[in-house]
């Protein structure tokens, strides 16, 4: 009786140990379609980007004082802006040579933006500590070219392909009239 027992105990274990096995297999193929659908599934939805030739929002900068402004809307959590950080080490030493103004705004505090930007090596001209999405920025690292009036003339978000760093370099040199 004692052997019956047992046998029916290793019978009723084997049947739950593959029913939680066939549950794993479930689960891993649908989280992997989930995953694949994720990634793989268009965007219904762009996300908005801030037009062009309306002001920007950010308070208390006088735009006139410079033909030209480069914000880097950045966040020290944000590892596309740290990638890109090279890029903007030496797109700050153009602005610097264009008299073009730089201004990096970030969602954290001064304090730990300037740190960040420190490490990073990017000496920008000022550092505002602001929400990005009430600036209408949705996303870091994004990049913005204000004329002296704020308006917005360009805009590049992401991690930038070497094509479009030689587009912001080049919108850099142009002249105010051009943009």
């Amino acid at each position: 009786m004692a052997e019956t027992t047992g046998t029916n105990e290793r019978s009723l274990a084997k049947k739950l140990e593959l029913a939680a096995n066939i549950g794993i297999v479930i689960t891993a193929v649908l989280v992997a379609i989930l995953f694949i659908r994720n990634y793989t599934q268009k965007r219904s939805d762009p996300q908005h980007v801030i037009a062009l030739n309306t002001k920007f929002a950010l308070k208390n900068v006088d735009w006139q004082a410079n033909d030209k402004n480069l914000v880097f809307a950045v966040s020290t959590t944000c590892h596309f802006c740290t990638e890109s950080a090279g890029f903007y080490k030496k797109l700050v030493e153009q602005c610097k040579q264009q008299h073009v103004r730089t201004i990096a705004v970030l969602p954290q505090s001064p304090a730990e933006a300037q740190a960040y930007l420190n490490g990073e090596g990017v000496a920008v001209d000022e550092i505002r500590q602001s929400d990005l999405p009430t600036l209408e920025v949705n996303g870091t690292p994004t990049l913005l070219l204000i004329d002296r009036a704020g308006l917005v003339k360009q805009v590049w978000t992401g991690k930038l392909p070497s094509t479009k760093e030689t587009d912001v370099e080049t919108a850099l040199g142009k002249t105010v009239s051009s943009l």
